[in-house]
């Protein structure tokens, strides 16, 4: 073989191996890229799922000492007095961010409420309607009754519920949806 044809060889095998890792780096990029749509996505259905849980806590955790009355007094000092592993500071620390996570919630459930009931397409407003019902009630609907009310399948129910929770998420996480994922 002469010296022309060996490097031809070469650089041929060159590009084919290099257009191979490029392919098998885009594939790896985008499987990142679905995987984090598919953690916020899941994050957002477990905030709406546990909803009321963060509402209560955000309300009810007990930040300090001077918030307890009565008998639950002594049994909350006793209890700080006698757990050196208890971080009063985590719980604090929680509650605030529990607070703060909430409001971010309220807001954007808000806008969402206002553009899927303004929408021109009566499935946005429907959606929002199967994420109240399931997600943002003290005591959820069963999904029957939503599909026997809303007028559809049981299966639709949990589809619109998904696709109400991308429209949170994106609202949520804002650029960081578009961005990152």
């Amino acid at each position: 073989m002469s010296k022309d044809a060996g490097a031809v060889i070469v650089k041929l095998a060159a590009e084919v191996g290099s257009k191979t890792a490029l392919d098998v780096y885009a594939k790896q990029k985008e499987k990142e890229r679905r995987k984090r749509i598919d953690r916020r996505l899941r994050d957002t259905k477990r905030l709406m799922k546990n909803y009321w849980e963060i509402k209560v806590h955000a309300g009810d955790a007990i930040s300090s000492l001077a918030e307890v009355e009565g008998d639950d007094y002594d049994f909350f000092k006793d209890l700080m007095e006698s757990y050196d592993e208890l971080d009063v500071q985590a719980i604090v620390r929680s509650k605030a961010r529990s607070a703060i996570m909430l409001a971010h919630i309220d807001a954007m459930l808000r806008v969402y409420e206002i553009t899927s009931c303004n929408s021109k397409n009566p499935i946005d407003g429907r959606r929002y309607r199967v994420l109240e019902a399931m997600c943002l009630r003290e005591d959820p609907i069963p999904v029957r009754e939503i599909a026997e009310a809303e007028n559809i399948d049981d299966r639709t129910v949990y589809k619109d519920l998904d696709a109400a929770c991308e429209k949170m998420s994106a609202l949520l996480f804002g650029i960081q949806w578009i961005e990152r994922g």
